[in-house]
């Protein structure tokens, strides 16, 4: 402890006799039980001298803090107003930019838009009556042929197909001419390249996951095709142009079926009829296989009611057994973790595993997405191939571009950062306490595994939001235990919950925020620091600001929003027919234009034979052959050291065998 620090402390000198009897006069003991846990001197005036360094120290640390908040609220943060408004005819339900960064969509009241994004305008849309389009997701094929994936307000989920201001509907997955017979659509998703597409549907209180194969491949080629012949008809002069929509596309195929798997009861006389009838043993976790009786199941729920009767109600036990329907899907890329069906060279470069989690459930299942042969039968419904219990259900999960990071929250607000490459985990830390993770983030991480070895990137971030409005940075590197840093903290100010989080595209450690009042502003990760806040213009606000519609170009340059008019003439059914969507330039702030990043996402391992993978894992093998030697060395020689201290303190001769035994193993 230096002089310097010592004259903030106000520590007394030796001159200064009885500094202490004043308190020792006037001290009342008020109970009896601390006269024999009283300190004797000196240990009580140290004690007193430490305690008093230590709030002198308290102060100087608060008095830093608030020199540092009043610095920051002296600062003034920009306001950053919009750059043009576009108008489109009909309500805008969703949006969703392409991966090219050409076009972005629009789901509206009577089908689709497209926005072009070199001048903002509307290019094209597609409309069909009574169809309302309210979730929208789009993936991009190549030759400029984009696939989209859109759930209208019937549930029914549409597949279609855009292509040079043409488009198509390749099917509806979902679609009876009975209506009594039809199921609903609660979630359609697609892989990245479009490879494969996931359909959650309902019907009579059951809910199931749908995965097909998309042949995109074909697609390409059969609208190659149309746009040749409609240019043949065009350049004959021709009155009747074909229809787009009179296209025979190749059907899709279903790979697999996936149901929840509730924990049922004993159908087993006892444990050993139980595990005759075990099929491998490969998988473990599911709670399917035991033998627990129906008597002990009730009772165990009996049990836990009268235990916590006055935190459990009606209310919240039917929220619990609607959300355990819904499942979340991630279709992921090679990697150590699933390596069947590598094999064949028509998997090359296509998703190999399907992650699912059920809400409410505890357990995390990979599936192998094997395409089958020409005369080889697909078990619909298979089992899964991996499972990974966890302690709490699973609240919410995040995959990284590349498909080598896995993120996942649990109930007990703790989160589990996953290498998908080698199947094993990287951190594990309990990041909040009083409330729920809601949305985790994967911010630009070198985690990713690269072509040529599996060491040397180890660091990755990921962004956590609480349902309490409070932000956490996780940072977690292999081998290490991870950090917590807060960017914001909780508040419970009316309107300040959060409602939306989304990155910014190609630019780090930047992200958006939008609270349920309405405002709209961009965040640094790295402190948490608001950088800008994002204004529309008078009389407009955000439209549905608990859940606001909203989307990124590719590059990150521009924000699009949807606003609503607070203050208009039109009558309701009016302002229903259009929809005002903002844009703001976010590449407009110096900061901005300095941390923007422009390069490509990393890509997982291209190797896909049994025999490029395993030299690639010998030569790995080889390389650190090395670093495990010298780990075993210090192994043993910790070892040793440890009988050395157990001899002489047990009061043991040195015995020449055990040292020679333990040199050789050495």
């Amino acid at each position: 402890m230096t002089s310097d620090y010592f004259k903030y402390l106000a520590v007394p000198t030796p001159s200064e006799h009885n500094w202490n009897g004043n308190d020792e006069n006037d001290y009342y003991l008020q109970d009896p039980e601390q006269l024999f846990d009283e300190l004797p001197q000196p240990f009580r005036m140290i004690d007193k001298l430490i305690g008093r360094i230590i709030d002198n120290a308290c102060e100087v640390i608060g008095k830093r803090e608030a020199e540092r908040e009043a610095e920051r609220l002296k600062k003034k943060i920009p306001l950053c107003e919009s750059s043009e408004e576009i108008q489109v005819a009909g309500n805008v339900n969703c949006l969703a930019s392409s991966a090219d960064g050409s076009y972005i969509f629009a789901g509206l009241s009577e089908g689709v838009a497209v926005l072009s994004m070199g001048d903002h305008t509307v290019k094209t849309i597609w409309k069909t009556e009574d169809v309302e389009i309210v979730a929208l997701q789009v993936k991009s094929v190549g030759n400029q042929l984009y696939l989209l994936a859109a759930v209208d307000d019937m549930g029914l989920a549409h597949l279609l197909v855009y292509y040079d201001d043409m488009f198509s509907s390749i099917k509806v997955f979902n679609a009876f001419e009975n209506i009594s017979e039809r199921n609903t659509c609660s979630k359609f998703e697609l892989s990245d390249g479009g490879d494969y597409a996931g359909v959650t549907l309902e019907a009579k209180g059951e809910t199931w996951l749908e995965v097909y194969r998309l042949m995109k491949d074909n697609w390409v080629q059969e609208f190659d095709q149309f746009a040749k012949l409609l240019e043949l008809i065009e350049s004959s002069e021709k009155m009747n142009l074909p229809n787009p929509q009179d296209i025979k596309w190749t059907p899709t195929s279903l790979v697999m079926k996936v149901r929840p798997k509730p924990i049922t009861d004993c159908i087993w006389k006892n444990s050993f009829d139980a595990l005759q009838k075990l099929d491998d043993g490969s998988i473990i976790g599911t709670g399917q296989n035991h033998v627990i009786t129906t008597q002990q199941w009730n009772g165990e729920k009996k049990i836990f009611e009268e235990m916590y009767e006055t935190y459990l109600s009606k209310d919240t036990t039917e929220q619990s057994e609607e959300k355990q329907s819904q499942p979340t899907i991630h279709f992921l890329n090679l990697g150590r973790l699933l390596p069947v069906g590598l094999e064949q060279k028509t998997q090359v470069g296509l998703p190999n595993d399907l992650c699912v989690w059920w809400n409410g459930s505890h357990v995390l299942f990979h599936y192998i997405l094997k395409i089958p042969g020409a005369k080889e039968k697909i078990d619909l419904e298979p089992k899964a191939n991996i499972v990974w219990p966890n302690a709490s259900p699973i609240t919410c999960s995040a995959v990284e571009t590349c498909a080598s990071l896995l993120a996942i929250s649990l109930t007990d607000g703790t989160v589990t950062l996953w290498d998908l490459y080698m199947g094993l985990p990287i951190s594990v830390l309990a990041v909040s306490v009083d409330s729920a993770i809601r949305s985790l983030h994967i911010l630009e991480s070198s985690y990713c595994v690269p072509s040529a070895s599996s060491n040397g990137h180890s660091k990755a971030q990921v962004l956590a939001t609480c349902k309490s409005g409070a932000v956490y940075l996780i940072t977690a590197n292999a081998h290490t235990e991870g950090t917590i840093t807060t960017l914001k903290e909780r508040n419970e100010a009316p309107g300040q919950a959060i409602s939306a989080v989304a990155l910014v595209p190609q630019v780090s450690s930047q992200f958006l925020l939008i609270l349920t009042d309405g405002t709209i502003s961009l965040l640094d990760s790295t402190g948490g620091d608001a950088m800008c806040h994002y204004v529309l213009p008078f009389p407009h606000r955000v439209a549905f600001p608990w859940k606001p519609v909203f989307a990124f170009d590719r590059d990150g340059s521009f924000l699009f929003i949807k606003a609503d008019n607070k203050i208009s003439n039109q009558t309701p059914d009016q302002e229903e027919s259009n929809s005002s969507l903002f844009a703001f330039s976010l590449l407009s702030l110096y900061p901005l234009d300095k941390c923007t990043k422009m390069k490509e996402p990393p890509q997982p391992p291209t190797q896909t034979t049994w025999e490029k993978r395993c030299e690639q894992f010998l030569q790995e093998r080889l390389k650190s052959v090395m670093r495990r030697n010298e780990e075993m060395t210090k192994c043993w020689h910790q070892l040793q050291h440890h009988a050395m201290l157990i001899r002489q303190g047990k009061g043991f001769k040195e015995d020449s065998t055990t040292n020679r035994m333990l040199n050789e193993s050495t």
